[in-house]
């Protein structure tokens, strides 16, 4: 009862909001989606969510040059009390979906009108193709960080951001405190919540990307990530990197490349030691709306301790079932695949094929491949069916949930997201 109360005061506000601002811009986005999981480890789950956000934005001046943006964002659970969550754990395999009210984004920005901005408050941070930092749209609670933002970008050659952060709002939502609630499964058992599993991580970090464009289209990324988290020690790291990518057409076909390289190492409060690296590489093939693309992606490990992206939109990556996109895999990984896209008038469809390797041995972990439909009416209205089938061979010895078969589907309905 107390959520529906929340609901609707929240889209009462937000009518209200929109009403009342006349320098404003505002725009509504909803989702819909049913995702249901076939675990033969922790049991199958459904979860049937809709997530409703409004982003406005003030003019604070004549000028436009002072901003104020606002990014509400409400989650309602439709069987909130059977799957789990994540922030209440229950009996079923995990889908971090839970209900509840956010504030994604609430920023101050100032645009000089000559090509560098400033963002101040919490917004979102994305980076490259957000391996490494990025705001995980895909889960109906976005990623967002509390964060000074400077900005270069003369939308030629040059885009450089630099930001600090303190704070880091996770999937999870501000409801999963470090105090379990009740209804957790865990509650007579556990203390208190583990880390990784925390709402809110506070930071100490530096983020710097810097990223050349030639007026061939050779694009050329460097970055220096400095993180602290001084919740989950872990995850305290710093990763150096350079991204490479390129795009060719000389006749009808189109071609492109990505090449990628990092290393990262411990630092600040993490208790281990180690020095690991991480590489991409990548190719494809277009012709008119069909692309094929070979893909091989590499995450080290060094002294037992694997290559980590625990600010990354991880879900991108290494396979839509998420069994390797956690926060607990201490492992190195090889992930080679194979993707194929297409389009047809409104219709955009794709296909990966995943082969998962260890890095120390290079044994087979398992396979997995990935499907998705998507139908989009207008430009605002999309209807989305992904499908995703991991199969395991050899699986890993320390990292239980790669040694057991998992699938799941999930069709969405959105609009303006």
């Amino acid at each position: 009862m107390l959520n529906k109360l929340m609901l609707f005061v929240f889209i009462v506000s937000c009518l209200l909001v929109s009403a009342l601002s006349d320098a404003s811009n505002y725009q509504w986005g909803m989702r819909t989606r049913y995702q249901s999981v076939h675990d033969t480890w922790l049991n199958n789950a459904q979860a049937f969510t809709t997530r409703v956000k409004l982003t406005a934005q003030y003019q604070l001046d004549k000028d436009q040059q002072w901003q104020l943006m606002l990014q509400p964002n409400y989650v309602f659970a439709f069987n909130n009390k059977d799957y789990n969550s994540v922030a209440i754990t229950r009996a079923t395999s995990p889908i971090p979906d839970p209900q509840g009210f956010n504030l994604l984004q609430a920023q101050l920005s100032y645009d000089s009108n000559n090509d560098w901005q400033v963002n101040i408050g919490r917004q979102k941070l994305s980076f490259d193709n957000e391996r490494f930092v990025g705001g995980i749209d895909f889960w109906q609670t976005p990623q967002t960080f509390d964060a000074v933002k400077f900005t270069y970008n003369n939308h030629i050659n040059w885009h450089i951001q630099y930001a600090y952060s303190n704070k880091v709002h996770r999937i999870f939502g501000k409801n999963s405190t470090s105090t379990l609630p009740k209804n957790d499964i865990r509650y007579d058992s556990l203390m208190q919540r583990p880390v990784n599993e925390l709402g809110v991580h506070h930071l100490n970090s530096h983020l710097v990307n810097i990223h050349y464009q030639t007026d061939n289209n050779l694009s050329i990324s460097v970055y220096d990530y400095l993180i602290e988290n001084t919740d989950q020690k872990l995850f305290s790291t710093q990763t150096v990197g350079l991204r490479i990518q390129d795009e060719l057409k000389p006749n009808k076909i189109k071609y492109r490349y990505s090449v990628e390289l990092a290393q990262q190492q411990n630092a600040f409060n993490n208790p281990n030691s180690f020095n690991t690296w991480y590489s991409l590489i990548e190719a494809s093939v277009q012709y008119k709306s069909h692309q094929i693309q070979l893909s091989q992606e590499i995450l080290a490990e060094d002294n037992n301790h694997g290559f980590t992206t625990p600010l990354a939109t991880n879900h991108k990556f290494q396979g839509w079932v998420d069994i390797f996109t956690g926060y607990t895999m201490q492992t190195g990984l090889r992930d080679q695949y194979a993707t194929y896209r297409g389009r047809y008038k409104k219709l955009r469809w794709r296909a990966v094929l995943h082969n998962f390797a260890g890095y120390q041995d290079s044994q087979k972990i398992g396979t997995e491949i990935d499907l998705e439909l998507a139908y989009r009416y207008t430009r605002k209205w999309e209807f989305k069916l992904v499908y995703g089938n991991y199969q395991t061979k050899n699986g890993l010895k320390h990292f239980p949930k790669a040694n057991f078969n998992l699938s799941t589907w999930f069709a969405s309905f959105a609009y303006n997201i």
